[in-house]
């Protein structure tokens, strides 16, 4: 499946960004309020600049023994020239070697220049579980009946 399809069956279509001089503490009131695992990181004049995850508060800060509310989003994100990102033509499987080769469980989706969405690995798994059980379908079907005529 598409990029581009996967964007439209998701559930939560927004975009969630938090500005890169806030603090880790306010990523994290963000993060739980929206329930989400990852934040698009930009700047003041709202050109994206990276991405916060979980795993980068998790082990940048506090594995680290730093403070969240003295620590800023800029000092811990996945910078904009590191970032991973997918594009509206790249299909599920792709996407999701991809995020496993790299160990990340968020991606930007671009169309061209412009940002118009995030996909999770579960968006991910999830499409992958559709289109196999869809196949799965279609092939038992026709193990039943080869030629679209009920085999009595």
């Amino acid at each position: 499946m598409k990029i581009s399809e996967m964007l439209k069956q998701k559930k939560i279509k927004e975009i969630f960004s938090i500005n890169e001089e806030a603090t880790v503490d306010e990523a994290v009131r963000l993060l739980n309020e929206k329930k989400v695992g990852a934040l698009l990181v930009v700047d003041g004049s709202g050109e994206l600049n990276g991405i916060l995850s979980q795993k980068d508060i998790l082990f940048k800060v506090f594995q680290e023994g730093q403070s969240g509310d003295k620590t800023f989003v800029k000092g811990i994100m996945t910078e904009k020239d590191k970032l991973v990102i997918a594009t509206v033509e790249d299909r599920s499987a792709y996407v999701m070697n991809v995020m496993t080769k790299n160990k990340i469980r968020h991606l930007p989706v671009f169309d061209g220049h412009k940002l118009v969405g995030i996909l999770s690995i579960g968006d991910i798994i999830k499409s992958l579980m559709e289109e196999s059980e869809s196949e799965s379908k279609l092939l038992r079907e026709y193990i039943k009946s080869p030629y679209g005529v009920p085999i009595i």
